[in-house]
């Protein structure tokens, strides 16, 4: 039975104590990896926000084409209604 048991939980058995709060394994360098994953984070933060701004400036050039050819467009047909 106790080995339908093991093979039924498989390595989780091994694993147990740490779920329940057990001893963990501490690794020395784990606060410099943390430090090193937050600025990789940061950085990649700051890539997407010039990437989104640039695209928004571009898109912002192309309105105020479309802005300008209306407003032309509608100022030649107001002048021409408005002529008698």
């Amino acid at each position: 039975m106790d080995f339908v048991m093991k093979q039924a939980l498989g390595g989780a058995t091994k694993d147990m104590g740490k779920m329940l709060g057990g001893d963990e394994e501490k690794d020395p360098d784990a606060a410099k990896k943390e430090e090193e994953r937050q600025e990789a984070l940061r950085q990649e933060e700051e890539e997407r926000k010039a990437k989104y701004a640039k695209m928004e400036a571009e898109r912002e050039v192309m309105r105020q084409g479309i802005r300008d050819k209306f407003l032309q467009g509608n100022h030649l047909i107001l002048r021409s209604q408005f002529q008698i």
